[in-house]
């Protein structure tokens, strides 16, 4: 099994000012209107939203999924009790596509918008990016 990324200050999270989000999201809109070709990475991050638990997230993140697998495991047995009180998760085949999967979707478009490929580090463990239909 994987290790839970080491040191725990790169699990810190970290949030942008709500100005600083709407300039990244418009530069990003910007370069997705205007590309012919794009190829999007994501990972279990993308699925959080759905309530599908991740592997990295630190245990103080914000996330309802609460502290991801590997840093459970490598945690105390008080540091997993006061984790599993707060959790709230969806079983990876109960999960629904969010908006950012029907949005990976809106723009692979069938193969004729500008996505032209999705790598994803989630695999098979968590199907919700299949459910979301790339066809």
């Amino acid at each position: 099994m994987a290790s839970n990324a080491g040191d725990p200050s790169l699990r810190e999270e970290m949030y942008d000012a709500p100005e600083v989000v709407h300039r990244k999201v418009r530069r990003l809109a910007k370069y997705v209107r205007n590309s012919k070709h794009m190829i999007a990475f994501t990972g279990a991050g993308v699925s959080t939203a759905a309530g599908v638990p991740d592997f990295r997230s630190g245990v103080n993140t914000s996330l309802k999924t609460g502290a991801g697998a590997w840093v459970l495991r490598d945690s105390t047995p008080e540091v997993r009790k006061a984790n599993a009180a707060k959790r709230i998760t969806t079983s990876t085949t109960k999960a629904v596509p969010t908006t950012t999967h029907m949005s990976l979707v809106k723009l692979h478009d069938g193969g004729q918008g500008p996505l032209k490929l999705l790598v994803s580090q989630v695999g098979f463990s968590n199907p919700t990016h299949a459910a979301a239909v790339f066809k």
